[in-house]
């Protein structure tokens, strides 16, 4: 930085658990946990945006894990159409 900044504290709560998996991802990255939360805070600020995903751990968004649980569902209780599938010759 060109220009001289106080410095100042940000406090957050987080459980353990996710605190020691955020510290080992820095780790293997060899980066701390106050160089990552203060990069993401920087690039937040400067875009103007808060770039993440809300995916689950299978990659699906809450609206897709939602369709896919009502197809399940549905598949379970026999509410299901079957295709002949069509191959070309």
């Amino acid at each position: 930085m060109t220009e001289d900044h106080e410095m100042t504290n940000f406090t957050f709560k987080i459980d353990r658990k996710t605190r020691a998996a955020f510290n080992a991802l820095c780790d293997e990255l060899g980066l701390t946990m106050s160089s990552v939360v203060l990069a993401m805070i920087r690039q937040a600020v400067r875009d103007q945006r808060v770039d993440f995903s809300l995916r689950d751990e299978n990659g699906l968004t809450r609206q897709e894990s939602d369709e896919l649980i009502r197809r399940i569902q549905e598949a379970k209780e026999g509410k299901i159409v079957s295709h002949q599938l069509i191959e070309d010759e």
